[in-house]
């Protein structure tokens, strides 16, 4: 018998959306808006000016109480027991084998207060783990359904967002976070991102995420803020060579092999941390890099072979198009102890084409500055 598929579930921006005419898609379970006009025109805006995005899909969950910090510090990778209120940072879910369940940021709201915004497409995964771990009994929560997520990004974002703050928005620090009105609503506002550009992320009430949207659309309006969809997310993010789940980071990838090692504290006792102390003592199985297509005209798409001496040696995990460089980019796993050089020359195939590839610095683009 088959199994009945699921409908996907719509933001509360979902009517937003369709007002401003955006193509919708399915993804990690929701309709989401893809585009409203030109991938590149949403990218560019953000690149240049300033882009508002529903992050609506994403889930939330609220950690609190005198056992809150013991569940991070077992569960997360990066220790939570350094952040102080009001500070926010990336980390990751391991598993006990060193496989990545997530990653996610978490936000110090208060002395015993805690939030984690998690991937859409992980939340019930994330969850039950969590659950499994908790247990000296940390309040927990999962308010995904009651919460919305509107980004705004760009260099014109936080003049944006000074119009419609109720505090002094421009004097948060970067990955910083406070609570205050913006556009009449109350927010956690964040200045965080995934783009590469400067600017913040308002979680808010379900109820009030329509009003803030058209509130930030109408305030940018003269700044040349664009909506934006899914499509732009993902190059902006892949020219800031910011990891995908799913694509860089999944359960056979450890954030060792992600290059994520920054993000990783030793000596805390964490989940997968004897597995990760391991691997990195014996050498990686695998490297993440970046690699730029030598004739600058072929894409290396998800998916695509690595050839180095005519020998396989790994696969694409996120290509593209790069609108702020004018030219293909990708991200890519070579298998093998010693890591690629960068300026290192490879191959990787391109319907069925062998096409001359070169290692590069990641990120591809830096803010303030193109590579």
């Amino acid at each position: 018998m088959m199994t009945p598929m699921c409908p996907a579930k719509s933001t509360v921006l979902f009517d937003e959306h369709v007002k401003l005419g955006a193509r919708m898609i399915e993804f990690a379970g929701f309709e989401m808006p893809v585009q409203y006009r030109s991938i590149i025109e949403e990218h560019m805006a953000v690149r240049t000016a300033a882009g508002v995005f529903d992050l609506s899909h994403m889930g939330e969950f609220e950690i609190s109480g005198p056992r809150a910090l013991e569940l991070l510090e077992r569960a997360l990778t990066n220790s939570a027991a350094r952040l102080h209120e009001g500070r926010a940072q990336y980390t990751l879910l391991c598993a006990r084998d060193g496989g990545t369940i997530d990653d996610l940021i978490v936000y110090r709201l208060g002395a015993q207060r805690y939030m984690l915004c998690v991937n859409a497409s992980n939340i019930e995964a994330d969850r039950d783990w969590l659950f499994s771990l908790n247990r000296d009994g940390a309040d927990f929560r999962d308010v995904s359904d009651e919460t919305a997520l509107v980004a705004i990004q760009g260099p014109k974002a936080i003049g944006i967002a000074k119009k419609l703050a109720s505090f002094a928005i421009d004097e948060v620090a970067r990955f910083g976070v406070v609570e205050g009105d913006i556009g009449g609503v109350r927010c956690i506002a964040a200045r965080t991102g995934y783009t590469g550009e400067d600017g913040f992320e308002f979680f808010v009430g379900a109820g009030h995420a329509a009003h803030l949207f058209t509130e930030v659309l109408a305030a940018g309006q003269a700044n040349g803020i664009k909506p934006c969809g899914l499509g732009a997310r993902d190059t902006l993010r892949l020219e800031a060579a910011l990891p995908l789940y799913g694509h860089e980071l999944d359960r056979d990838t450890s954030p060792l092999e992600a290059g994520l090692a920054t993000y990783v504290k030793f000596g805390r006792g964490f989940v997968g941390e004897d597995a990760l102390a391991a691997q990195r003592n014996r050498g990686l199985k695998k490297h993440l890099i970046g690699i730029a297509t030598d004739d600058a005209r072929s894409i290396a798409r998800r998916g695509y072979p690595l050839f180095i001496d005519d020998a396989r040696a790994g696969e694409v995990t996120s290509g593209t198009f790069a609108p702020a460089l004018n030219r293909p980019i990708a991200m890519a796993y070579v298998r093998g102890a010693q890591q690629p050089a960068l300026g290192s020359k490879l191959m990787v195939e391109v319907r069925n084409r062998k096409v001359p590839a070169t290692v590069v610095a990641r990120p591809f683009y830096q803010r303030g500055g193109k590579r």
